[in-house]
């Protein structure tokens, strides 16, 4: 069954934009294999709330998809072991704003 999520990356800020954009293009990747790409949300460079591993700033993103579970989890599975993500949140965005992420991907696809 395909749902729709929503994704937040921290990216160590202090990765080269070229490495930033592979591990993006990494994930982007995995989504579009099973599932499909509503939008990408680059926020940039942020000061964190909190010290990560001794790093104060991060590269934030934030991706709206749907997909199926095991999508998911293989997406979290590679943010868990790339070394420049710092942190990574999926939610499962609840049925009745979903909508409005199908709508997206109709527009896009069209």
């Amino acid at each position: 069954m395909i749902r729709p999520y929503e994704l937040m990356v921290i990216l160590d800020s202090k990765q080269s934009d070229a490495e930033i954009d592979g591990v993006l293009t990494k994930v982007t990747d995995l989504i579009r294999q099973d599932g499909n790409l509503a939008r990408i949300d680059r926020w940039g460079r942020r000061k964190l709330a909190f010290e990560i591993n001794k790093t104060q700033e991060g590269y934030y993103v934030v991706f709206e998809f749907t997909a199926p579970p095991a999508t998911v989890a293989e997406i979290v599975r590679v943010l868990s072991i790339t070394d420049s993500a710092l942190r990574h949140k999926v939610i499962r965005i609840p049925e009745r704003q979903a909508g409005r992420i199908l709508v997206k991907q109709a527009v896009t696809k069209e």
